[in-house]
């Protein structure tokens, strides 16, 4: 059985300017924890993925030296493997990231920085939609409705950005279709964006 952990918006880098001196330290190094936290309830949970559906990192720029740690880190946690879509912090504008992440990244992180159906298990299709800028306007997700994948292969979306109508405050930027899961024959769609889990429907959760 194919078993998976996902979570979203680790903000690694966060600077925390509103917050004393003292704390900035201790913060952003428990950002770099999560790391090690998701991989012990992958553990725990014999999960063998992790999918992170956006804003791994708080910033386009990271200094090479997180960017390494951040690498070395999931590194550890092999044969684990970890799967990391650019959110809009972190976003395929941020060409130097993603390019310095490729040159560095060891062989259990998959970068889904393309909209392309990956082949991550036994009968199981992932449909990334990376952000491609930190304001799409679009939705990004559009593409898994025409998706090809193996007849009876289990289909998993990974996307990040808010849901249409939501909420009543929701901007006009939020564009990913409440029915996306539906209309694109997703068994499970993983989004990123909200900090904290949120279900959308059956199928669709943060």
């Amino acid at each position: 059985m194919f078993r998976f952990i996902h979570s979203s918006d680790l903000h690694i880098g966060k600077r925390f300017g509103n917050m004393p001196e003292d704390l900035r330290g201790r913060l952003r190094e428990a950002r770099h924890g999560a790391i090690s936290r998701l991989a012990e309830q992958a553990r725990v949970h014999g999960a063998s993925t992790i999918l992170l559906a956006g804003d791994t990192f708080d910033t386009e720029t990271p200094t090479p030296a997180m960017l390494r740690q951040a690498m070395a880190e999931m590194s550890q946690s092999a044969p684990l493997r970890w799967i990391l879509l650019p959110g809009n912090h972190d976003s395929l504008l941020a060409d130097q990231l993603w390019s310095a992440a490729d040159s560095v990244v060891p062989d259990n992180v998959l970068l889904a920085t393309r909209p392309e159906t990956l082949t991550i298990g036994a009968d199981v299709a992932l449909l990334p939609a990376p952000c491609t800028t930190r304001r799409p306007g679009r939705d990004l997700t559009e593409w898994m409705n025409s998706a090809a994948t193996p007849q009876g292969a289990i289909r998993l979306g990974l996307a990040h950005g808010a849901i249409q109508n939501f909420s009543e405050d929701s901007a006009a930027s939020d564009v990913i279709a409440p029915d996306r899961a539906t209309k694109a024959g997703l068994d499970y769609l993983a989004l990123g964006d909200w900090h904290g889990p949120v279900t959308i429907n059956e199928r669709s959760r943060y």
